[in-house]
């Protein structure tokens, strides 16, 4: 009969729609996922700045799909951003660069240790593998100073939203809870915390960075200022080491810059002018082999205040 050929003639229409949405869909993601960069992701102009900082950077061999992740993959997370950015790259006002937000860093970070299993090893040994549960959720701490808007600039950098937003009540008496449980063991200082993947490779140049959250960019830690300490009113020796100095942005002192208060761990009388790294392992923090390195008279196995 006519409907029934009718029926046949549109499941068949339909069925080489399909097929041909399939292939072409699956032909175009394969194309992004293996095709080089300068012919996938460099085609949108949003990609310009990042594409050209890879370029130049001690990654530029290291194809984009190894850490943002390619086009083939089953994860809904990973898709629905990719569709977001196409979206965005015909919107009428496309925007002018592109930041991950706090999921991809979170997945970029966990991807770093593919190639660099030793250094994340050592960070995860280290207190700088903290989560965000072990940070805002401290009881002894929130008791004795209360939680504000300036804990998220070092613990959830990247975190989209305020310190409130994260944990309640904002008070030293609880008790407290997270707003976002499901980041509850997610790490708040990731390895982009410290690190940009894009950094410019130069003689002078070091993967060291400091991310300013506010300014969603990442800062050299070379050009990141000289720390000016005092002690008992008398000014001390600071080392210039670019890593003393990005350490110190999270590990401050108080206002009036005396070595020692607040979070200060600025080194003092004998060890004045030595960098955070002449003792401690960059990634874990451990110091256990730091003063044999210097005196070695020292006994092995003799610790005196390992950061462990």
């Amino acid at each position: 009969s006519f409907l029934r050929k009718l029926l046949r003639r549109t499941i068949k229409t339909t069925l080489l729609i399909l097929l041909f949405l399939l292939f072409t869909g699956g032909g175009t993601m394969a194309w992004f996922h293996f095709a080089p960069p300068a012919k996938t992701c460099l085609t949108c102009h949003e990609m310009q700045t990042s594409h050209d900082q890879w370029a130049s950077s001690a990654h530029k061999n290291i194809h984009c799909r190894n850490c943002h992740g390619g086009s083939l993959t089953l994860d809904v997370h990973a898709l629905k951003e990719h569709v977001n950015r196409l979206i965005g790259h015909f919107a009428p006002q496309p925007p002018d660069g592109l930041h991950l937000d706090h999921q991809q860093i979170l997945a970029v970070s966990n991807r770093c240790g593919v190639c660099h299993a030793t250094e994340q090893s050592r960070w995860s040994a280290g207190r700088h593998s903290t989560t965000f549960a072990r940070i805002f959720l401290d009881e002894k701490q929130n008791h004795r100073e209360q939680l504000g808007g300036d804990c998220v600039r070092c613990h959830g950098m990247f975190f989209e939203g305020t310190t409130g937003d994260l944990v309640a009540p904002l008070n030293k008496t609880g008790p407290w809870k997270l707003l976002k449980p499901e980041l509850a063991n997610s790490p708040a200082i990731p390895c982009l915390a410290c690190h940009q993947v894009h950094t410019p490779q130069t003689p002078q140049s070091t993967s060291a960075t400091l991310y300013n959250r506010r300014e969603k960019t990442h800062i050299p830690a070379g050009e990141l200022p000289i720390a000016q300490m005092a002690q008992d009113g008398q000014p001390l020796k600071v080392s210039p080491d670019p890593g003393q100095r990005l350490c110190v942005q999270c590990h401050a002192p108080a206002a009036n810059h005396q070595a020692l208060t607040s979070d200060d761990r600025t080194p003092t009388g004998k060890h004045q002018a030595l960098s955070c790294s002449a003792c401690h392992d960059p990634h874990s923090g451990d110091t256990r082999a730091s003063c044999a390195r210097c005196h070695s008279e020292v006994k092995p196995g003799y610790r005196m205040h390992a950061a462990k």
